[in-house]
């Protein structure tokens, strides 16, 4: 009891501080301390879909089974206190289940095809953990990138996983929305990534932006495309709607939701803009918990997608 008090106390203070110095960021939540304390955003007791991930720690990483919930908590610890997002407090960072997407299996094949040098590009990728379950299935790590808007969640994976010496994966932070091309200024950092990837994860990303963000960030991820591969693909997953259209988010912003006819008319703009052709796939997943954060919309669905070259 007394450590979980000491905890909570903590992560009330962590909260008040984020709300202070992140107030201006369009990226960020909005979560209010009484929210945080009704107990909606951070959990303390460990989820039972995780458990794909402590056998990762004990097998990847080397860390004792007796140890791996501890670890746990401590890295949640330090995340949280870099930004109390709802995905840390219920540890969903942690989840496996992008194993269960029948493009992962493809991703998978194909990075370990022989002679391969396909390339995976996991964005938003948070702390790295789809490019580490990649590496422990044995795919060469010099062939992984990530990319987050928070460079200390880059640096917390290492810590996470204990394989700063031999995870040769090449992380770059930066803003997927503010990057620089042919009519605008902008950092230049994801420039390293242009025309070298051959396949793009991309988990809880487009359902944050409005379609015009959405749209901008799609046509990002095509100049990281080598499009001289026909075989090129983008996947992960997201939440969706069964009727599309824009939604409410934090601090009175607005983000677009998709269903499959909404998702295809996406690519079919993002291809006039970009001279390319695309086709989608869209998959609805059955989960249960689909409202851990007290929101009623009984429309919302969680989505697996695909986007291929047409």
């Amino acid at each position: 009891m007394q450590k979980w008090l000491v905890r909570l106390r903590r992560y009330s203070r962590c909260a008040m501080a984020a709300e202070d110095t992140k107030k201006n960021s369009r990226h960020q939540p909005s979560r209010s301390l009484d929210y945080i304390l009704k107990g909606k955003v951070y959990v303390e007791e460990l989820p039972p879909d995780i458990e794909p991930i402590k056998g990762l720690l004990e097998k990847y990483s080397g860390i004792r089974g007796k140890d791996v919930d501890e670890h746990i908590h401590q890295i949640r610890d330090r995340l949280w206190e870099i930004y109390p997002y709802v995905c840390i407090g219920h540890f969903r960072f942690l989840s496996l289940k992008f194993t269960l997407d029948s493009r992962y299996q493809v991703a998978l094949n194909r990075l370990l095809a022989p002679d391969s040098k396909a390339t995976f590009l996991d964005v938003g990728c948070c702390i790295g953990q789809v490019l580490r379950q990649l590496a422990f299935d044995g795919v060469d790590s010099s062939r992984l990138y990530g990319t987050d808007l928070e460079p200390r969640f880059l640096e917390t994976g290492y810590d996470l996983f204990k394989d700063r010496d031999k995870f040769k994966a090449t992380f770059v932070a930066g803003d997927m929305l503010n990057q620089c091309d042919e009519d605008n200024g902008g950092e230049r950092s994801l420039e390293v990534f242009d025309g070298k990837m051959t396949i793009i994860h991309a988990t809880s990303f487009f359902h944050l932006f409005t379609w015009e963000n959405q749209v901008r960030a799609a046509r990002r991820m095509v100049r990281f495309l080598d499009l001289d591969d026909p075989e090129v693909m983008i996947f992960g997953r997201q939440v969706g709607t069964t009727t599309p259209g824009d939604r409410e988010g934090a601090r009175g912003s607005k983000r677009f939701l998709h269903n499959a006819t909404s998702w295809q008319e996406l690519w079919d703009e993002v291809g006039k803009l970009t001279g390319t052709s695309w086709r989608t796939e869209v998959d609805e997943i059955e989960e249960p918990g689909m409202h851990p954060d007290g929101n009623t919309d009984e429309t919302l669905r969680r989505i697996r997608f695909g986007v291929f070259r047409a």
